[in-house]
């Protein structure tokens, strides 16, 4: 998330170049030819400083637009989270990595009619899994 320092930093950049962009303007004739390179020098950095924390800040936009976008489409089918995409369905993921992470961890399909998460280790049961009757030996 773009931070108060990041922007602070950009609009200090900014600021900056445009002082300098002024101090040449109003400077006309009275400042030799190397002082003039050396100010258009310090614009040119100051400009670049700025175009990079806006471009850092633009990243830092998009992925919390994706997150958003993401968390919109996130939609809770009891024990697992799955991502709406229109009429798709896309997962499932697991509830304990994006609960207490954010990790959109997909969960791996179990021969025991369920589906376990290889990162958490958790194990979950599909909504229609009924528990096998227990097995009685006859002795």
């Amino acid at each position: 998330m773009p931070d108060i320092a990041s922007i602070g930093a950009a609009l200090a950049s900014i600021k900056t170049a445009t002082e300098i962009a002024k101090l040449i303007k109003e400077s006309g004739a009275s400042l030799e030819q190397a002082e003039v390179k050396l100010q258009l020098a310090n614009l040119i950095s100051s400009l670049a400083d700025a175009k990079i924390e806006l471009a850092e800040l633009q990243t830092e936009m998009n992925q919390l637009k994706d997150k958003l976008s993401q968390r919109a489409a996130l939609k809770w089918v009891k024990p697992y989270y799955m991502i709406q995409s229109g009429n798709e369905m896309e997962g499932p993921f697991c509830p304990t990595c994006y609960d207490n992470h954010e990790k959109m961890i997909r969960l791996q399909g179990s021969g025991r009619k369920g589906w376990s998460c290889l990162t958490c280790k958790g194990f979950f049961k599909d909504s229609e899994y009924v528990e096998p009757p227990p097995i009685r030996f006859n002795g």
